[in-house]
């Protein structure tokens, strides 16, 4: 045996500093997943660096569990369902048991039989709620009394045509009959592979065979030898034509030409007509520069904006869709796969000219993982198409800028109608106010969360290139001699209006307002309209021109040989631009003020950032119990259940400019909705509450 030897000071003084390292990393590796989630919309406004955020540990938890394969489970306690029901009795496990919320369904069990398809997310905790019985999905425990009750599905399906149990399916089949049988017996749920997974890329390294240094319509031929019908189907899209039906268009239903290539008019960047070469730089095509450009030509088409994966591909800034000289084609055609966050936002992020100031939701932050400006992309790494699905290039989803709509989605498309579970008595109030509020009104208590927006724009002021620029407190230029005055936003609080679905839309020719200000887009809705909820909205205002004669808003001629950033000549560009558009040009105009109202989807955040009870209703803010509207039952913690949400303190604390909603309430302002006060006091807007007390007793 060998002598211990006393170890000298200074390995002694290693050790430890390697045991006191260790522990101080794992602590502060802890402490930043616990603190992150308090502080997430908290983030400074430059790009993200790639760490663990506790948004991500949902998503990072579920991509291990997807990993493992358990021990298979090869004997079954042989027990019917109702037998299994009686042996439970009172102890049925019920929906605030369930320990994992959300799955992936991506076992290497089922990728050795094949990678066609990807992933599937799976909302463990939503089908629970919704069937409202776990044993319809788990419906045999292990036989060995050792064994939990309720196990995962792999732990019993594994490998299909087992010798050892020739009556047992395996995972994929077990999925497949248990979710689409369900599905189909409830009519409702997907039921085709795609639309529930999304459809694996084939490596396209030894597919694709060009020349070097191609022209980019030599790409598209070669995309079109294997994919001519998915070249017919893009012909007919709204992303290649930008235009098409607008059945969500209040008096148009029935049109299938409005859109930005035709009639559509804002206040950002006006419209295309004259301004082809730098409009359609964000178009799916190559060199749409000219009105003659032929739509039918396949050819034109621009495959790679859309699937580029090699993050190389970029488009020339003033090349009617052309890409950059720079880009390696053949790199970028060989790496082709599906739409990612990068590839959408190349041209949405950017949407009214830079980043972000059409959406006041869409910006880049939204293309990093680890970004807290939305729990979809950022929390649980999202695609674009993974909501906004496709069918032959049709990809559905709308906004009240655009006209156009292929297809509608929603957050119900997922989350039901209820969509809050559990027995809590919070969640069957909030379940009865999705009746009447959108979804993202109380998960969306302010957009710009990570990028100041554009919020007004006035381009009267254009043309000054001696007056200097200034920087206001997000270091945004306050600005531009091009382009006129800007003013940007930060965490800014929504604008609110009931919304059924339609949208009121000026489209170019039609009158403008000369008594006040011409709104451009507006939502249709009002508080006695069984189909409008509470949505929230950006609100954009604008200085742009109109005919002095005819009354109707100009088209300018801004970029490009002879536009006004060459000429700085109003005459000359208004006069430009509505020959392009093919309107009269009285040859007089004036400067009128315009607004649009924009829908607020994206940057949603979860439960614990939505909005409270107490930051809407006034009245229950120095309420101690829920006596005023219930039998007052003291067990019951009123301060959690009224004022979990978010908490603007914490925001202010860290830097954000949020300071005039810390202790904030009756925040959707009732009386510019149609109420006439907090509805908690002066009732609904189909009924009068069962309230303990009215307005006006001795109690109020």
């Amino acid at each position: 045996m060998k002598q211990w030897k006393k170890p000298n000071t200074i390995s002694m003084l290693a050790m430890l500093t390697v045991v006191l390292v260790s522990t101080l990393a794992v602590t502060l590796f802890k402490n930043r997943i616990d603190v992150a989630d308090a502080v997430d919309p908290t983030q400074p406004t430059v790009a993200p660096t790639p760490i663990p955020r506790a948004w991500e540990a949902r998503q990072t938890a579920a991509e291990h569990r997807s990993a493992e394969v358990v021990p298979l489970v090869k004997e079954v306690l042989k027990e019917t369902p109702a037998q299994r029901r009686a042996r439970f009795g009172d102890k049925v496990p019920q929906i605030e048991d369930i320990e994992y919320s959300y799955f992936l369904l991506n076992n290497p069990i089922i990728e050795k039989e094949g990678n066609l398809y990807g992933r599937v997310r799976f909302m463990h905790k939503k089908h629970a709620g919704i069937l409202k019985d776990c044993f319809i999905c788990h419906h045999h425990r292990a036989a060995d009394p050792k064994a939990p009750d309720i196990s995962r599905c792999s732990a019993c399906h594994q490998d299909s045509f087992n010798a050892e149990l020739p009556g047992r399916i395996g995972l994929k089949g077990a999925h497949h009959r248990q979710c689409m049988g369900c599905h189909k017996k409830w009519n409702r749920g997907p039921v085709g592979c795609t639309e529930c997974h999304p459809k694996n890329v084939p490596d396209h390294t030894n597919l694709v065979k060009l020349p070097w240094n191609p022209k980019p319509t030599d790409v598209t031929k070669e995309c079109l030898r294997c994919h001519d019908v998915q070249a017919e189907e893009m012909l007919t899209s709204t992303h290649w034509l930008w235009k098409g039906p607008s059945p969500f268009t209040e008096g148009s239903e029935k049109r299938i030409d409005l859109g930005k290539a035709t009639k559509t008019i804002n206040n950002f960047l006006i419209h295309i007509a004259s301004n082809l070469p730098r409009c359609t730089s964000c178009h799916a095509g190559y060199g749409w520069k000219e009105a003659t450009f032929d739509f039918t030509d396949k050819t034109r088409i621009d495959c790679l904006v859309c699937h580029d994966t090699s993050k190389t591909y970029v488009k020339a800034p003033l090349g009617a869709g052309m890409p950059d000289l720079k880009v390696d084609l053949v790199h970028v055609a060989k790496k082709v796969g599906k739409p990612s966050r990068k590839t959408c936002g190349s041209c949405h992020f950017s949407g009214g000219g830079e980043d972000p100031v059409k959406h006041g939701k869409l910006n880049p932050f939204l293309d990093f993982h680890s970004s807290s400006c939305d729990i979809h992309m950022g929390g649980l790494g999202f695609e674009c198409h993974e909501c906004h699905k496709t069918r032959n290039h049709k990809i559905s989803g709308r906004s009240l800028a655009l006209p156009v709509a292929e297809g509608s989605r929603s957050c119900e498309d997922c989350h039901t109608a209820i969509p809050h579970q559990g027995k809590a008595l919070l969640n069957h109030h909030l379940n009865r106010h999705t009746e009447h509020i959108a979804c993202t009104t109380c998960h969306n208590p302010f957009y710009a969360k990570c990028d100041p927006s554009k919020t007004f724009w006035d381009w009267s002021t254009a043309g000054n290139k001696k007056r200097k620029v200034k920087k206001d407190e997000h270091g945004m230029p306050d600005y531009d001699w091009k382009m006129g005055d800007f003013r940007w936003e930060n965490r800014v609080k929504p604008a609110y209006a009931w919304y059924n679905g339609k949208v009121k839309r000026h489209i170019l020719g039609d009158k403008i307002n000369t008594e006040g200000v011409t709104v451009l887009t507006e939502p249709v809705g009002d508080i006695k309209d069984p189909n409008s909820k509470i949505y929230p909205l950006k609100f954009m205002g604008g200085i742009q021109a109109a005919d002095a004669v005819h009354n109707y808003l100009l088209v300018p001629h801004l970029f490009g040989p002879g536009g006004y950033l060459e000429t700085m000549d109003w005459q000359k560009s208004f006069a430009e631009g509505m020959k392009a558009a093919g309107l009269p040009y009285s040859g007089q105009y004036k400067w009128v003020e315009t607004i649009m109202y924009i829908g607020l989807n994206h940057e949603v955040l979860p439960k614990k950032f939505a909005l409270s009870c107490v930051q809407c209703h006034a009245s229950l803010r120095t309420e101690r119990s829920c006596g005023r509207c219930h039998q007052d039952k003291h067990e019951v913690d009123f301060k959690n259940l009224a004022f979990q949400g978010i908490d603007f303190k914490i925001l202010h604390g860290k830097g954000r400019d949020v300071q005039e909603r810390v202790e904030s309430t009756y925040y959707i302002g009732f009386e510019k909705l149609g109420y006439k006060g907090d509805p908690i006091l002066f009732g609904g807007r189909f009924k009068q509450l069962p309230l303990g007390w009215r307005l006006g007793s001795k109690k109020e």
